[in-house]
């Protein structure tokens, strides 16, 4: 049996690790802003930065286990975006402020502060995927025609119809400046005197 079926296989390793990647960006995440945070206001900036790792790691892979599961159990995987955000909220709420808990902190602020963070969170997520979704629909034209079609470019773009017509339209008055000249030169032919061959 290849590691791959039995990964797939095994539901408790198919939710973890999602939930550990998750955690592991977010551990990542809170390791530079730990640091960041710590040089500014800690006397040992190290420490503080893997305290906030562990912290996000913690919050991080608690809300990604929790809101897939409840996403996949509870919704069978077709949960709309409304609800994907009301179950980010539960989750991100439940995680953040248990793990504040647990990291000495208080309760509620980190389950009202994370709650907050969650929904806005998957709310902002939903309308860039709704935007993008509309935009796939809709055929889009290259950049650089775009750009040609700007009215504050002076150029514009051409079909290959559309220049052909232009040429000719260009050849057109170029005959007719031609039939002008021919009709000229007729007339000063026809002025001009004769030369008697005589002499």
């Amino acid at each position: 049996m290849s590691g791959q079926n039995s990964h797939n296989a095994d539901p408790v390793v198919g939710s973890l690790v999602p939930a550990i990647k998750v955690g592991a960006v977010s551990g990542v995440a809170g390791l530079i802003y730990g640091g960041a945070a710590g040089v500014i206001k800690s006397p040992h900036p190290a420490i503080h930065s893997l305290s906030c790792g562990i912290h996000w790691f913690a919050c991080g892979s608690t809300f990604w286990w929790m809101r897939s599961n409840i996403i996949k159990h509870h919704y069978h995987d077709q949960a709309s975006p409304q609800e994907r955000a009301y179950v980010s909220t539960l989750c991100s709420g439940l995680s953040g402020g248990v793990v504040t808990r647990l990291m000495g902190g208080r309760l509620v602020p980190g389950l009202v502060i994370f709650s907050i963070l969650g929904f806005g969170g998957q709310s902002v997520f939903n309308k860039v995927d709704a935007w993008q979704m509309g935009r796939a629909q809709t055929l889009s034209k290259p950049f650089a025609q775009r750009m040609a079609e700007s009215k504050w470019i002076p150029f514009r773009h051409l079909s290959d119809e559309e220049y052909r017509n232009m040429l000719n339209e260009k050849l057109l008055s170029v005959e007719a400046e031609i039939a002008l000249l021919d009709e000229k030169i007729e007339e000063l032919e026809s002025i001009r005197p004769t030369r008697d061959p005589a002499k």
